[in-house]
């Protein structure tokens, strides 16, 4: 018996156990099943009702996430866009891990447009703000440790460009921001600085990365702020530099 169904007594008898109640369950099929069957309409009661709720909440929130994003997405420049939450609530559809409903993010980027998906409409530029304004709102709640910012600065300067840096800055507190700038105002407001150039060498092209401090970086500031290093844009290079420690 120990060769056939276990190396002691105590897993023979659990053995035992389980075939009594696969022969109980094959005996009693038509029970076992409307049993099931019960447990199962119970349970989808439960999750319906856990939807509703979960549906109700969301309704209330994407209302608050969009009037607070379109607050950002003008400070960033973007005074006509327009942002939404569309919820589609599903009440006969089959459960996920989300609930019974679809969740998309609208945007309207030209007054008199109708609401398309963010996915569809934004350039690189206008998705890396509109993302920086969700990130920024939602930064206390958000699980994602690193975000990555690539031509954010696209087509913005002057008040813009500051208000980028200052909302990156913001989620800089709790989150690590890595961005890729050609603009002085953003750059200024980084904790650490890397240079990147690429170089041909041998036939091939390398991509080479330095940290930049203390009088690099400020000559490098100088330099992408008015192309040049001069004594006006090592003296504006520094200003910004010294405006981002103060605010920070």
């Amino acid at each position: 018996m120990k060769r056939k169904y276990g190396n002691n007594i105590e897993e023979i008898l659990k053995y035992k156990e389980e075939v009594e109640k696969e022969i109980y369950e094959i005996e009693n099929l038509e029970e076992y099943t409307n049993k099931l069957k019960l447990d199962l309409k119970v349970l989808e009661k439960q999750m319906k009702e856990l939807c509703s709720k979960m549906h109700q909440i969301r309704e209330k929130i994407s209302e608050i996430l969009a009037e607070e994003v379109q607050k950002d997405l003008i400070d960033l420049e973007m005074k006509n866009t327009k942002f939404k939450v569309d919820i589609n609530y599903h009440e006969n559809k089959d459960f996920n891990e989300n609930g019974q409903e679809e969740i998309e993010f609208l945007i309207m980027t030209n007054i008199g447009e109708d609401f398309k998906p963010l996915t569809k409409i934004a350039s690189g530029g206008e998705m890396s703000r509109i993302m920086l304004a969700i990130k920024r709102v939602l930064a206390d709640v958000d699980e994602v440790e690193t975000l990555v910012f690539d031509e954010i600065d696209t087509g913005i300067s002057g008040i813009a460009a500051n208000k980028v840096a200052e909302k990156m800055k913001q989620i800089a507190r709790t989150h690590q921001i890595i961005c890729v700038t050609h603009l002085a105002t953003i750059a200024a407001k980084g904790d650490t600085n890397y240079y990147i150039n690429k170089q041909v060498k041998d036939g091939k092209t390398k991509t080479n990365i330095s940290l930049l401090k203390d009088e690099n970086l400020l000559k490098e500031i100088a330099r992408i702020a008015s192309g040049e290093v001069t004594t006006v844009s090592l003296q504006y290079a520094k200003e910004l530099i010294e405006r981002a420690d103060v605010r920070s």
